[in-house]
Formats: structure tokens, C-alpha cells, sequence
């Protein structure tokens, strides 16, 4: 079963597609911890959209339990492609941003 994209591999992943290597490490922190926090406000957002009101409450209930696995399990179960949706989102940001730096 392939794993969710977990934060530091969207880091990683925005670091190698907009050129941010070049920059000194305490500035590609500081774009980093904004652009990851944007995507996984949004991520989140797709989640809740995609999740029927009964599931929205259990899914909340398993988030306060800060298992990774148990909500990644309980998500892959209620969502169709989960992990491909989570990709979806992180390379359209990935893809909003390279436009508005060119």
C-alpha cells in the first residue's frame, strides 16, 4: 500500500520543483513552514469535502487521537483515491506557485 505524502516529503518535493535549493537554509525554512501549512490547509479542506457529514465527525474524533496511521487507514477507507487526491492538491499548489513566479 503506498504511503500519504508526509509533510517532509511535500517539503522536499517543493524544494526540488521551484528551484528553492539556492536559498539560504534559513529562508527556504521560512518559504517552506508557509507553503506546507497552505497545503495542508488545503488538503484538510478536500478532505471534509469529500467526506460525508457522519464521517467529517469521526474522522475529527480520530484526529485528536494524533494517529497518523489510524486516520490515514480511516481516510483511505471513506475516500476514493485518497492518496492520489493528496497529490492532486500538492502538485496543483506546486503548479500555482511556478506560475506566479514566472
Amino acid at each position: 500500500m503506498k504511503k500519504i505524502m508526509d509533510t517532509q516529503q511535500i517539503k522536499q518535493s517543493i524544494i526540488e520543483e521551484l528551484g528553492l535549493a539556492g536559498l539560504p537554509e534559513e529562508k527556504q525554512v521560512e518559504v517552506l513552514t508557509a507553503m506546507t501549512e497552505s497545503v495542508l490547509k488545503r488538503i484538510t479542506v478536500k478532505t471534509l469535502e469529500s467526506l460525508s457529514d457522519e464521517d467529517r465527525v469521526e474522522f475529527e474524533k480520530l484526529r485528536e487521537t494524533d494517529d497518523p496511521d489510524k486516520i490515514a487507514e480511516f481516510l483511505r477507507t471513506k475516500i476514493s483515491d485518497y492518496d492520489a487526491m493528496v497529490e492532486g492538491v500538492v502538485r496543483e499548489f506546486k503548479e500555482e506557485i511556478k506560475g506566479t513566479i514566472n
